[in-house]
């Protein structure tokens, strides 16, 4: 892989970011009707240049083509300091109406490589393949919006039986509970690592999730002093998780993406 240029200075900073999988230096690539329309209404000249990520980390400078709709990438240039924790996992129960929206449009501006919704004993919501589909939808604009390079993975949903199963491929794993010790005050965590991060429903978690959980090598962790909502306790975790990196974030900010 090249090394990153920066982007050349046009007529200014390049204001549009755009998802486009398939994105590679000196290709071609067609924008959906929709991602069209977006640059119609930003009124965004023929001649001006647009970046564009192919949400893997990858960010690259385009310019249009005289055909509508499609640009020509120039060269990949560097991003703007901020990097996605791929190694943080959040696993968590759904929320009913359209919290679930917030919590993945959140999660993924800080960061996270992966959300998991999970179906507990007392979950309300078990959420259809549309739903999935559609926080993938919002989890592509979160990172358009926020500057990451590489878009959040949305797994299907798994119960909580066959999460327990995977905890042996985190270095870190915690289940946020109130009866837990304070997450802010768990040991570093290194950027390398991997990290897993249970939030549960509504309801609580029964007394036998919390015991399978402690045997499958889970910590109890607390976030705050008060009773959260699913979504404010997810994206609770993951900013303290964040905040034990071991100087993650300064280091982060000097990887490319």
């Amino acid at each position: 892989m090249k090394k990153a240029q920066e982007a050349p200075n046009h007529s200014g900073k390049v204001r549009i970011r755009l998802y486009c999988p398939e994105a590679q230096e000196g290709k071609e690539v067609t924008l959906t009707n929709e991602q069209v329309r977006h640059l119609k209404v930003l009124h965004v000249g023929p001649e001006e240049p647009i970046h564009v990520f192919d949400g893997k980390g990858q960010q690259f400078l385009a310019t249009s083509s005289k055909v509508s709709g499609t640009y020509v990438i120039k060269q990949e240039v560097a991003g703007t300091g901020t990097y996605p924790y791929v190694g943080i996992t959040i696993a968590t129960a759904v929320p009913k109406g359209d919290r679930m929206d917030v919590l993945v449009e959140k999660v993924s501006e800080l960061g996270v490589g992966t959300i998991i919704p999970v179906i507990f004993s007392r979950s309300v919501v078990e959420p259809r393949s549309s739903k999935i589909e559609r926080l993938r939808k919002i989890a592509i604009e979160a990172a358009a919006q926020s500057d990451r390079n590489m878009v959040p993975t949305i797994l299907e949903p798994v119960t909580f039986k066959e999460l327990l199963k995977q905890t042996n491929h985190y270095q870190h794993a915690y289940l946020c509970h109130k009866a837990g010790v304070p997450l802010g005050q768990c040991k570093k965590v290194s950027p390398q690592e991997k990290v897993l991060i249970v939030v549960g429903p509504e309801g609580d978690f029964t007394d036998e999730e919390i015991t399978a959980a402690r045997t499958a090598g889970l910590m109890l962790t607390s976030l705050a002093g008060t009773t959260l909502r699913v979504e404010t306790a997810a994206i609770t975790a993951i900013a303290q998780i964040i905040g034990l990196l071991e100087d993650g974030f300064a280091k982060a900010r000097t990887c490319p993406g």
